[in-house]
């Protein structure tokens, strides 16, 4: 009996996979590949490429099924992800995790894709199966996956978040990293600690122009208002690619700022309903940061550009900016930052905005990496199969969609020579946090769509 991509996923939810730290996941995909009798190879990265053959009665040219094997991994409490599996229940039809995030995104194409390896009752030309890692930071695995043994030229990712649409291009990526070195000083003043958080947080390119808030932005404005302020740790967010959605400040003062903070604590919820915003005072502290740098670390957090900054005639987000995590070391202040764009020259030109801004605060400037975006392809035998499959399948229509999300098929696109692409997926919400959740059935349409087109492939 054939095993569901359901049964897969359950096993996937099982085996920790934080963003770089793959090994037990490429593990059980080389076991898997051994248990199905399989071609598989895995490199220094942990990519694993897994080979099948043609079952079709005729001879055709390959065609490549890719999923990443990491996850994000943001949780409600401290949650030891590098050791354990997500601790998951299935509610009204979907897959959900208790207080973290559950991986669906991508362990749901990862899923799917090994349902079909696994299936020798189906006809489908040969297959390459590329289980790559750390797409969720550097993306080193799409970047160092040894391009020479692969074969095909048309690609099927499995990293899209909604059924019925099928991604056509989508953004770059500069990920950036910001220091600035920092003395601790004694003070007698009072201790405080600031808290902002309830906020929805969400995938910095698909969520980024849904008005969800930044819980770093709001704090950093909030006490940049405060004159008489001496920082003692500053942190907020999770990973760069991710809306933070909680941040906190212990920070020293004299003045009385509880009315103040009323008054702002208002303005925010108007806009952000689920924001919550708590002043404690704590017991006293002895050490901090003096106060003119505290003022230039709470400046210099309130005007990084975050959030959407071009749009087109649709208002779809062409560019955009997220502040993504703020931690406080003995020696520094440590801020990342990231920058998508989907237009030539304007990822480069605020990246120069946001090292202009680091300069002008004294926070040391670090480009970590780009990552490229793809186009739109005009003419796509491999579209033109999938939208015709899935709408005589489901009788629905398929929306070929331009997305924000920085994707590994930048990458493809850059290293495989004339690269027909489509990125699709199942029906995902609120990736990349805590609410994170998978429709089943659409985990079974999808897979019973592909192999519908992998049958009818030439």
């Amino acid at each position: 009996m054939n095993k569901s991509p359901l049964n897969f996923f359950e096993e996937i939810l099982e085996i920790p996979r934080p963003s770089g730290q793959e090994s037990e996941i490429a593990a059980y995909l080389v076991e898997f590949a051994k248990k199905y009798q399989l071609d598989y190879e895995i490199d220094n990265y942990y990519n694993v490429i897994i080979r099948k053959k043609n079952t079709l009665p005729y001879i055709c040219e390959p065609i490549i099924l890719q999923a990443h094997i990491d996850m994000v991994c943001d949780s409600d409490f401290d949650y030891d992800f590098e050791h354990n599996g997500i601790k998951w229940y299935k509610e009204n039809g979907f897959y959900r995790a208790f207080k973290t995030t559950l991986g669906a995104d991508n362990g749901a194409g990862m899923a799917i894709i090994l349902a079909i390896l696994s299936n020798n009752e189906i006809y489908h030309p040969p297959i390459e199966a590329i289980f790559t890692t750390q797409e969720e930071t550097t993306m080193n695995g799409a970047k160092f996956l040894n391009y020479k043994k692969i074969n095909g030229n048309r690609l099927i990712s499995l990293d899209g978040t909604e059924e019925n649409k099928i991604e056509v291009s989508s953004a770059g990526m500069a990920t950036i990293t910001t220091r600035k070195a920092i003395n601790f000083i004694n003070s007698n003043k009072l201790t405080f600690k600031l808290s902002v958080s309830g906020l929805l947080g969400g995938h910095s390119g698909a969520d980024i122009n849904k008005n969800r808030g930044n819980a770093i932005k709001i704090l950093a404005e909030v006490l940049q208002n405060i004159n008489d302020i001496e920082i003692v740790k500053i942190e907020g967010g999770s990973k760069t690619n991710v809306i933070p959605s909680q941040a906190f400040c212990f920070f020293k003062t004299q003045k009385d700022i509880s009315q103040e903070l009323m008054n702002i604590k208002k303005i925010y919820q108007e806009k952000y309903p689920s924001l919550k915003i708590e002043l404690k005072r704590i017991k006293d502290l002895n050490t901090c940061v003096d106060n003119t740098t505290s003022l230039a670390i709470l400046k210099y957090l309130s005007k990084i550009e975050d959030g959407v900054l071009k749009v087109n005639e649709v208002k779809f987000p062409l560019t955009s900016s997220n502040l993504g995590v703020v931690i406080t070391t003995d020696k520094e202040v440590i801020v990342n930052l990231s920058i998508r764009s989907s237009i030539v020259g304007f990822e480069d030109y605020y990246v120069s905005k946001a090292e202009s801004l680091a300069r002008r605060y004294k926070f040391a400037f670090t480009l970590e990496d780009k990552a490229p975006f793809f186009t739109f392809r005009e003419e796509s035998k491999l579209r033109d199969l999938l939208v015709k499959t899935y709408e005589e399948m489901y009788n629905e229509k398929i929306i070929l969609e331009d997305v924000h999300a920085g994707l590994e098929g930048g990458i493809f696109a850059k290293e495989i020579k004339d690269l027909d692409m489509c990125v699709l997926g199942v029906n995902l919400y609120n990736i990349h946090s805590t609410l994170e959740s998978v429709e089943i059935e659409s985990m079974i349409r999808v897979y019973n769509w592909l192999i519908k087109a992998l049958e009818n492939m030439e």
